[in-house]
């Protein structure tokens, strides 16, 4: 299973994630949910730095299926469209495949 951490501040607004684990819907190299999810969770990281000109703190682990992204700046509302447009997508997948996506948020 995928488990999908969302870290966010007093205001509710995300700071961070961490993504880890694999779904098992199919072996590796085929499977569709990993895919989608690894997609959804690595794209924030390219609009933070190119379009918003962020630099984002992030560590990819693929061997144990791994990646943790954190703000460096305090969250705006750009940079809240950028990661609540992947929650919406991770959401999406969780609705659709319960059994390989968990979604849980922690208040820092």
């Amino acid at each position: 299973m995928i488990q999908v951490d969302l870290f966010k501040d007093k205001q509710g607004m995300i700071v961070g994630y961490k993504v880890s684990g694999h779904a098992g819907y199919s072996e590796e190299g085929t499977d569709i949910v990993c895919s989608a999810v690894s997609a959804l969770t690595q794209a924030p990281l390219l609009g933070l730095e190119r379009h918003l000109k962020l630099k984002p703190s992030y560590v990819v682990n693929q061997e144990d299926g791994i990646l943790e992204a954190a703000l460096n700046s305090a969250p705006t509302d750009l940079t809240q469209a950028i990661l609540q447009t992947m929650v919406y997508g991770l959401q999406s997948i969780e609705r659709q495949c319960p059994q390989y996506v968990r979604i849980q948020e922690h208040r820092r």
